[in-house]
C-alpha cells in the first residue's frame, strides 16, 4: 500500500532527479557551444571536474579525519576508471553522421541496465508499478526515434550505437558503486566518495588526455569565450556530481536514471533557445510520457532484502543511519 510517508520521500526523490536532468541539460548546452567552436575535447573537459572533486572533497575527508567505509584501494581506483570511461564512449558515441534520438534512446539502456544490477548485486526487489513506470518513461524515448528517423541514411550508425550501449552499461555500473558505497555510512560516505572518485578519476583522465587528446587540446583555441564555456560545463558537472551522490543515498539508482529519461526534453527546449533549432509537437507527447513514468514509478519504493546470512537488516537503515534524517523529513 502506498503510504503518505511513501509520497512525501520520493516526491523529494523527484524534485532531486529534476534538478539533476536540468545540470545534465547544460552540460549538454556547454558541450554544443565547445563542438561548434571546434573546441571539443571530452576528457580534458571532465579533467578538471574530477581535480575539483578531489580538492574539495578528498582534502576536507583526510584533513578533517573522518570515518571510512572501508573500502579496498582497488574500488576506487575501479569506480573512478568505470566513470571517465562512461563519459568518454558517450561523447565518441555522438561523433560522425549519427542519429542522435536513437543514440539517446541506446544510452536510455541505463534503466535496465540497473535493474538487473540491482537486482543481483544490490538485491533489490520491483514491483507492478515499477515496471509500468519504466514502460512509461521509455515509451517516450521510442516516441523521439520515431519521430527522427523517418527517412535519411546515418553511416556512422552501427559505431555511435556501439559506443552508446557501452556508455550506458558503464553509466550504470557506476550509479551502483557509487550507491553501494555512500550507503554504507553516514554523510561522511558521500564525502568519501566524491573525493576518492575525484582523485583516481582524475589520475586516469590526464592518462588519457596524455596518450589520446594531447594534439586535440594543442590545436583549440583557447579564447576567452571557449574558456568560458569550459568553465560552466565544468560546474554544472560539478553541480550535477555532489547533487547525484546526495540523491543516491536517500533515493536508488534506478529511479535517478528514470529522472534522467526527462533530460532529452530539456535538450530539446534548450536547442531552441540557444541554437534556433525548432521544437516539433511530438516532442511534448515525450514529456508527458516519461514524467507519466517517472511519477507512476514514484509512487512505491523498491523492496531491499537484507544481505545473505543477515535476516534482520531493514531496508531504511541500509538507506540512511539513525543518527541522520531523510532528507524528505526536512522538508
Amino acid at each position: 500500500m502506498v503510504t503518505k510517508t511513501d509520497l512525501k520521500r520520493q516526491g523529494v526523490n523527484l524534485a532531486f532527479g529534476q534538478g539533476i536532468s536540468v545540470c545534465l541539460t547544460a552540460t549538454g548546452v556547454f558541450s554544443q557551444y565547445l563542438s561548434r567552436n571546434n573546441a571539443s575535447a571530452p576528457t580534458f573537459q571532465t579533467l578538471f571536474l574530477y581535480v575539483g572533486l578531489g580538492l574539495v572533497f578528498a582534502s576536507y575527508f583526510y584533513a578533517q579525519r573522518r570515518p571510512s567505509v572501508h573500502l579496498p584501494w582497488w574500488y576506487w581506483w575501479l569506480l573512478g576508471f568505470v566513470d571517465v570511461e562512461a563519459n568518454y564512449f558517450c561523447v565518441l558515441a555522438f561523433r560522425g553522421v549519427v542519429n542522435f534520438a536513437v543514440l539517446g534512446l541506446i544510452l536510455h539502456m541505463t534503466v535496465p541496465f540497473v535493474t538487473l544490477l540491482s537486482y543481483f548485486v544490490l538485491r533489490k526487489r520491483y514491483h507492478a508499478l515499477h515496471m509500468v513506470g519504466c514502460a512509461f518513461a521509455l515509451a517516450g524515448c521510442v516516441v523521439i526515434f520515431a519521430h527522427n528517423n523517418e527517412s535519411a541514411e546515418y553511416p556512422d550508425q552501427g559505431k555511435g550505437n556501439a559506443w552508446s550501449l557501452a556508455a550506458a552499461f558503464l553509466y550504470g555500473v557506476s550509479n551502483l558503486m557509487s550507491e553501494y558505497a555512500v550507503k554504507r555510512g553516514g554523510l561522511d560516505a558521500n564525502v568519501e566518495c566524491l573525493g576518492k572518485l575525484g582523485a583516481t578519476a582524475a589520475v586516469i583522465s590526464a592518462i588519457q588526455v596524455a596518450i589520446f587528446e594531447r594534439d586535440t587540446v594543442a590545436a583549440v583555441d583557447w579564447s576567452g569565450v571557449n574558456i568560458g564555456y569550459t568553465a560552466g560545463y565544468v560546474l554544472a558537472m560539478f553541480i550535477f556530481y555532489v547533487v547525484v551522490n546526495i540523491f543516491l543515498r536517500v533515493t536508488e539508482s534506478l529511479m535517478f536514471n528514470l529522472s534522467l529519461l526527462t533530460a532529452d526534453i530539456y535538450n530539446a527546449a534548450m536547442n531552441y533557445v540557444c541554437f534556433g533549432d525548432a521544437v516539433p509537437g511530438i516532442y511534448w507527447l515525450a514529456l508527458a510520457l516519461n514524467y507519466v513514468g517517472t511519477a507512476v514509478y514514484a509512487l512505491k519504493e523498491p523492496t531491499q532484502l537484507p544481505p545473505k546470512g543477515e535476516t534482520t537488516v531493514e531496508f531504511n537503515e541500509l538507506r540512511t543511519p539513525p543518527s541522520e534524517k531523510p532528507i524528505a523529513d526536512l522538508v
